[in-house]
C-alpha cells in the first residue's frame, strides 16, 4: 500500500473530516423530509419548456483564483473514439503550470474512460447529477467559482447551443472549438454547421485537417484568419514498434504465420462502410489464399457483418477481435491497415499505424490524403454519396480499387513499410500538437477577438434569445435523448442492478456449493461455518 504524507495533511484525515460533516449534513436534511421521497434515476429527459423556462439564477460564490489559463472544455463523452483520445492526450501533455482544466460531459454514456480523464481535471458528467433545466445556470456556476477563462468546446452539440448564453454572460471570455469533419448525413454538415451558425462567438475553430478547414471557407464561408488546421498526432513512443515482438504477439493471437494480416480497426458501423470490406475480401480471396483479415471493434452492426461473412463463406479469411486498447499489438502483427470509411476527418487509425510502419489503404475522404501519400500507402476513391450511406451494394470498381491496393502494396511491402514512421515523426506527433494547441490557447487569451466581445455584449442585452436557443436543442434531442436514458438505464440504472442481483442469486442457488454453504450455516451456526471457511 502506497500512502502520500502531505504537510497540510493527510487525504485520509480529511476525508474523516469530510465524512463526518458530511453525515451531519444528511442527519440534518432527513430530519427535514416529512413524507416518503422517491429516488431519481439518472440520467433522464424531463425537460418541460411549456411550464419552466431555463433556470437562470446562481448562489453566492467564492472564486477560486488562480495566474493559469483555466479552460472548461465542454464534451459529449467520455470513450474511447478517435476525438475522445485526441481531448485525453491535450489534457495530459498540456503544461500543468500554464493550464488547469475543468470537463463537462452533456450525453448518457458508460464514460469508460472517465477515469483517465480524471487524472488531469475536474469531472462534471451533467447527466448524471442534475436536471436539463439548470444545466446552464451549473455551467455558468463553474465557470465563475473555477475563474474560467476560456471556453473550449469539442464535438458536442449540446456545447454548441449554449455558446451564445455563455458569451451574453460573458462577453469577455473567448470561446474556441475543435471540429473532427464535416457530415453531410447529418443535418447536412454536422459539427461543421453548428460551429458556423455560431460563429458570431467563437474565437477561433480548430479543424483536424486541411480538406475539413477548406469546406468550413468555401462552404460556411467562415474567415480564414478565424480558422486552422491542427492535426491529431500520434505518441511516437507508445506506438513505436521496437517495443513489440511480432511473432509473440502472433502466438498470442493464435494467428498463423504464413499468411500477410490485413487489420480493420473501428467501430462496426455505417460510417465505417464494413460491408464493403466484406465484398472486398470475398474478392480478393478469389485471387489469392495467403490473407487473412483481423476484423478489430465492437458496434451495432457486428452481428449482422458476422452473419453476412458467414452467408458469403468467406470467415476462413477473417478472424474477429473485441475491441481493445492495446491496438498498438494489432498493428505489430499486421502487414496493412485498411479504411473503407464514407466519411473520416482524419482517422487516428492511421496515425498509429504508420507510426508501427504498418502502410495504409483508406478511401479518399476527410484529409486521409494529407497523410497517407504514395510512399507509406494508397488513396482509393470513394465511389458511393454520403446521403446513400445505408446503401450496402457497392460498385464493382470501387471493391475492385481495393482489390488492387492491396496487391500493389503486397508487391513491394517492404519498400511502403521503410518509410511509413518517418512519415510520422516528420510532422505528425503529439508533441506537434500540444505545441500548436499551447500556442493557440495562449494566444486568444492574451489578444481576444473585439468583434467577438462586442457580440457578446449585444447579445447580453437580449438573453431570452439566448435561452430561447437552448430550449430548441433540448426538445429537438428529446427522442435521442430518451432513448439513450433508456438504454443506459437498461444496463446500470436500478432496476438493472436489481434485475442482476435477483439473476446471481438464482444462478448461485444452483450450484451446489452454495447449496451446501447454506445448509451448513443452517447446522452450525454462523461461528462455526466462519471457523470452516477460515480453515
Amino acid at each position: 500500500m502506497w500512502y502520500r504524507r502531505k504537510k497540510e495533511g493527510s487525504e485520509l484525515t480529511r476525508a474523516k473530516e469530510n465524512k463526518k460533516r458530511a453525515l451531519e449534513v444528511i442527519k440534518a436534511t432527513g430530519e427535514t423530509v416529512k413524507k416518503r421521497v422517491e429516488a431519481i434515476q439518472y440520467p433522464m429527459y424531463n425537460y418541460n419548456w411549456q411550464l419552466k423556462d431555463i433556470f437562470d439564477q446562481m448562489p453566492q460564490i467564492s472564486q477560486e483564483k488562480n495566474e493559469k489559463i483555466n479552460i472548461l472544455m465542454i464534451v459529449p463523452w467520455m470513450v474511447m473514439g478517435g476525438a475522445d483520445r485526441f481531448n485525453l492526450e491535450l489534457l495530459k501533455r498540456l503544461d500543468k503550470e500554464k493550464f488547469s482544466f475543468t470537463v463537462i460531459s452533456t450525453e448518457p454514456e458508460k464514460n469508460g474512460f472517465r477515469q483517465e480523464f480524471e487524472k488531469y481535471c475536474t469531472v462534471y458528467d451533467l447527466t448524471t447529477f442534475i436536471d436539463q433545466k439548470y444545466w446552464p445556470s451549473f455551467i455558468e456556476y463553474i465557470i465563475r467559482k473555477n475563474n474560467i477563462n476560456l471556453v473550449f468546446n469539442t464535438n458536442s452539440e449540446m456545447g454548441y447551443s449554449i455558446l451564445p448564453y455563455l458569451k451574453a454572460k460573458n462577453p469577455s471570455i473567448p470561446i474556441i472549438d475543435y471540429v473532427h469533419m464535416e457530415e453531410w448525413y447529418n443535418r447536412n454538415g454536422g459539427y461543421s454547421r453548428d460551429s458556423s451558425a455560431n460563429e458570431s462567438v467563437i474565437d477561433k475553430t480548430l479543424i483536424c485537417n486541411e480538406n475539413s478547414r477548406k469546406i468550413l471557407i468555401d462552404y460556411f464561408k467562415r474567415k480564414e484568419k478565424e480558422t486552422q488546421t491542427v492535426y491529431i498526432g500520434v505518441d511516437k513512443e507508445k506506438f513505436n514498434p521496437e517495443n513489440y515482438d511480432k511473432n509473440e504477439l502472433i502466438e498470442k493471437y493464435n494467428l498463423p504465420k504464413d499468411k500477410f494480416i490485413i487489420s480493420y480497426i473501428c467501430r462496426i458501423t455505417e460510417q465505417k462502410r464494413p460491408f464493403l470490406l466484406l465484398d472486398i475480401i470475398k474478392e480478393i480471396s478469389t485471387l489469392r489464399k495467403d490473407i487473412l483479415f483481423l476484423i478489430v471493434g465492437g458496434g451495432l452492426l457486428l452481428n449482422e457483418v458476422k452473419a453476412k461473412a458467414k452467408k458469403l463463406k468467406i470467415m476462413d479469411y477473417i478472424c474477429f477481435l473485441d475491441s481493445t486498447d492495446k491496438t498498438q499489438e494489432i498493428y505489430s502483427v499486421s502487414d496493412i491497415t485498411i479504411n473503407c470509411s464514407i466519411k473520416e476527418g482524419l482517422a487516428l487509425t492511421s496515425y498509429e499505424s504508420l507510426s508501427m510502419g504498418i502502410p495504409v489503404i483508406s478511401s479518399d475522404v476527410g484529409g486521409q490524403k494529407e497523410l497517407i501519400n504514395d510512399e507509406v500507402g494508397v488513396i482509393v476513391p470513394c465511389l458511393q454519396e454520403e446521403e446513400d450511406i445505408r446503401n450496402i451494394n457497392y460498385e464493382k470498381e470501387e471493391i475492385n480499387l481495393y482489390v488492387d491496393a492491396i496487391q500493389k502494396i503486397l508487391s513491394d511491402l517492404d519498400s511502403y513499410k521503410s518509410k511509413c514512421r518517418k512519415r510520422i515523426l516528420d510532422g505528425f506527433t503529439l508533441e506537434k500538437m500540444t505545441e500548436q494547441m499551447s500556442s493557440i490557447f495562449e494566444e486568444v487569451c492574451k489578444n481576444p477577438n473585439e468583434e467577438k466581445i462586442e457580440n457578446g455584449k449585444a447579445l447580453s442585452k437580449n438573453i431570452s434569445v439566448t435561452k430561447e436557443l437552448i430550449n430548441k436543442y433540448f426538445i429537438t434531442d428529446r427522442i435521442e435523448y430518451e432513448w439513450e436514458c433508456e438504454e443506459y438505464n437498461k444496463y446500470f440504472g436500478f432496476k438493472a442492478i436489481n434485475y442482476k442481483f435477483e439473476l446471481f442469486k438464482e444462478v448461485m442457488w444452483q450450484h451446489r456449493w452454495y447449496r451446501g454453504m447454506i445448509k451448513l450455516i443452517k447446522k452450525t451456526g454462523i461461528k462455526d461455518f466462519l471457523w470452516k471457511i477460515k480453515r
